[in-house]
Order: structure tokens, then sequence, then C-alpha cells
């Protein structure tokens, strides 16, 4: 008798179970997302060409004529391997991005390790007394005229 009271029971149990898990899912309602009112139209048309906006350094990003250093990148790389001195202490492996700015005049300016960039104080300090010692280029060029470049060298060491 207890074994009918038990299956009864637990037969009950079962079908409770099923009922919850054969539920048909609530329905789903996307947001509502407000319309977008027309802009204003200007009075002016102005356009902007964001590669010609000079960075805030003075120097372009985009120009017609790259920078170009004395020989070719070639032996640009073959001065920073003899110029490169390793610092002292424990010795470490990777790449420190330089930013430099090429001048008019074809200097080598405003050099800095780019933001996240370095290994350790030591090393970035080394990549840009490196960089810093570069010799002149030939200026990059926008529209046939020489302007600033913003570039970035890669220092492995």
């Amino acid at each position: 008798m207890l074994a009918l009271l038990l299956a009864a029971h637990a037969g009950f149990a079962q079908n409770s179970y099923n009922w919850w898990d054969a539920r048909p899912p609530a329905p789903v309602t996307s947001l509502l997302r407000p319309v977008p009112k027309p802009a204003a139209a200007p009075s002016r048309t102005t356009s902007i060409v964001v590669d010609s906006l000079p960075l805030t350094t003075g120097g372009y990003t985009h120009v017609e004529v790259m920078p170009a250093f004395a020989g070719g990148q070639e032996n640009m790389l073959n001065f920073l391997r003899k110029n490169l001195q390793r610092p002292r202490g424990p010795r470490q492996h990777g790449r420190v991005l330089v930013n430099l700015v090429v001048a008019v005049t074809g200097e080598v300016t405003e050099v800095q390790v780019a933001p996240g960039q370095g290994l350790s104080p030591a090393y970035d300090a080394a990549a840009v007394e490196c960089v810093r010692r570069l010799p002149w280029f030939m200026p990059g060029r926008r529209e046939g005229k020489p302007v600033p470049t913003a570039l970035t060298l890669p220092v492995i060491f």
C-alpha cells in the first residue's frame, strides 16, 4: 500500500515538473529606440579632411611624400643597430616604439616613447637617445611643400 501511495505521489511530482518545463517562454519585447531628429542644415558647407589636420605637435600624419633617410631604410636600420647601447642591469628583449617629428629642415625633433609602448625606463631612455642621434632626413612633402611629419620607429632590443 505504501508503494502505491508513493508511486502516485511520484507521478504527480513528475507531472508538475513537466508542467513547469513545458510552459511557452514569455514573449520577448524589444526596447523602443527614440527616432533621431533631423539635424538642422548648416548655414555654410565646410568639409574637413582628417588627414589634413596637423597633430598637436604641428606635424602631419599623412603626406604625399614621406620623409626619407639618406641611403634608405636599410641604412637607417644599420645606424640604429650600430648606435643602440643596451643599458646595464637585467637583460630584456622586446620593442620600444619611438615617436618623432621630422621638421621642415629634415632635423629629427620631439623624440619620445609612444604611450604604453616601452619596456622599462632604462631601455626607453636608450631608445630615445639612439633615435635622437639619427642624421637628418629629407623632409616629407604635402602639396609640393616640405612639412613637419610625425613618424613612429620601432627600436628592437
